[in-house]
């Protein structure tokens, strides 16, 4: 029986993500007050509501100055992480407190394989196909189109000379726990194919088409029930400890749910659930970071940015001269360190806080560190790369839909779900075999938003605009909001 009360994961004191966010910002800045001195964090937590676009950039370039960054990162963590509390009848404590009492497994069913295991990793690219044979190629295009990083480029490289066998990548030695397993970003079906046995933990079971006659080469393990992570996370806990069964996992962090606060609240629960698990049973987490989050940014990225505001055509240069791509360039820059003006208002504030705290900070924390609450460091190997911009259920918003039917003329691409799944879900495979541990940021997919020379959302309503002209039948979304 499960020892905990009924309950869910809420915030704390039931306070909106707007409101915590503010709050570990500023505990954080009285906590390094000389370090983050440049961070220019309003005491009000009002202005910061209004203009958190523009404040968290100096936030994060201010942190990455000094050589307390890691620190920070831990501090951010255990900060939220306070906040994230299991409410039930008999009041509320810390969610990590909460799990400290596991729950009872959940009841799994299995669907066995039905062939050999080894997925042939193909992309479809702007209506070209590359197969498996052909993915540093694939990998050096969209390096050439400044769409990834260069990293992100060799790493695509180094797939395909370690890890493929004549065109096959095989996991057949992986568990891998997928928390979303059916989140639109999450490669489950394609870590199937490779031969890994799979759990599944998501509100929804595996599609029916998977449970009857898709060819899958490894096991797929998933609850009758479901698996709530807002109000099971300690029946999650014991379901992960059961399928690991003295096996080291690899954990994806996937599950996503927008409104009532559920980016900050289901990250939250998911960032617990991992610092709860022995270190020895976690081979590696894996999760994706936002592109529109302040990201650190490199010579090699400034120097793009540079190169593409020297060749802009004229058009641009006169919106930019008449001010309607915002004030300053792309990138927020204290003593020598940059980070990208990327965050986007209409992507709200809990949206915003899963992604720069229970993401980002915790990431670094992970990585460099462990687990924030141990004194001894035990990192961990954490792979958080950059996501493509993708055409998610998430971004069906009118702006962002006129938005991408005009970012091609900024120099912007846009992906599709599956391409995002199968390039992320081959970039983190990079990540766990790697011998050097990976490092959070270094790989992005950003689609050339890293890159651009202006604020994100100041291009943003321009690239609508281009978006409404080009299909003014989407005019209509906007005028029904």
């Amino acid at each position: 029986m499960t020892t905990q009360s009924p309950g869910t994961v809420q915030l704390a004191e039931l306070q909106s993500a707007s409101a915590i966010f503010h709050a570990v910002l500023a505990e954080t800045v009285a906590a390094f007050p000389e370090q983050l001195q440049q961070a220019q964090l309003p005491q009000s937590p009002q202005r910061f509501r209004s203009d958190y676009p523009r404040i968290l950039p100096q936030f994060e370039a201010a942190r990455l100055t000094r050589d307390e960054r890691a620190a920070i990162a831990r501090f951010l963590t255990t900060a939220v992480q306070r906040r994230i509390v299991w409410q039930s009848e008999t009041g509320s404590m810390p969610l990590d407190e909460a799990l400290a009492e596991v729950g009872t497994p959940l009841e799994l069913n299995v669907r066995e394989p039905n062939q050999d295991p080894g997925w042939r990793p193909g992309m479809v690219y702007r209506g070209v196909r590359w197969d498996a044979s052909r993915l540093a190629d694939f990998g050096a295009e969209l390096v050439r189109r400044n769409i990834v990083t260069p990293r992100a480029g060799q790493s695509l490289n180094w797939v395909s000379e370690h890890l493929l066998d004549d065109g096959v990548l095989n996991l057949g030695d992986r568990k891998i726990v997928m928390m979303g397993a059916g989140a639109e970003m999450a490669p489950t079906r394609f870590w199937l194919e490779a031969g890994a046995d799979v759990l599944w933990l998501d509100v929804a079971p595996p599609p029916a088409d998977w449970l009857d006659s898709s060819p899958l080469a490894g096991r797929l393990f998933w609850p009758d029930e479901g698996a709530d992570l807002l109000t099971c996370p300690q029946d999650v806990l014991a379901t992960i400890l059961a399928f690991a069964d003295s096996h080291p996992v690899d954990l994806g962090l996937y599950a996503y749910a927008p409104g009532q606060a559920r980016e900050l609240r289901l990250t939250g629960s998911m960032n617990a659930i991992v610092n709860a698990l022995p270190a020895e049973s976690v081979a590696s987490v894996t999760m994706l970071v936002s592109p529109t989050t302040p990201t650190e940014l490199d010579e090699h990225d400034l120097a793009a940015m540079h190169a593409r505001r020297e060749a802009r055509p004229l058009w641009e240069s006169c919106l930019a001269h008449l001010g309607m791509l915002g004030r300053g360039d792309g990138s927020t820059v204290v003593a020598g360190a940059a980070a990208t003006r990327t965050v986007v208002g209409i992507q709200g504030a809990s949206y915003q806080a899963a992604q720069y705290l229970g993401k980002l900070a915790v990431a670094e924390c992970w990585a460099r560190h462990g687990v924030p609450a141990t004194d001894v460091s035990r990192p961990l190997r954490v792979s958080a790369n950059t996501a493509a911009i993708t055409r998610t259920r998430s971004l069906q918003h009118p702006v962002f839909a006129a938005a991408f039917q005009g970012a091609g003329a900024f120099g912007v691409e846009t992906f599709t779900p599956r391409l995002s799944r199968r390039l992320n879900g081959l970039l983190a495979v990079h990540d766990w075999f790697h011998p050097d541990p990976p490092v959070p940021g270094r790989i992005r997919v950003h689609g050339g938003i890293h890159t651009l020379p202006y604020p994100l959302e100041s291009a943003l309503r321009v690239a609508a605009t281009f978006g409404l002209v080009r299909s003014p039948r989407l005019l209509g979304g906007l005028l029904r909001r």
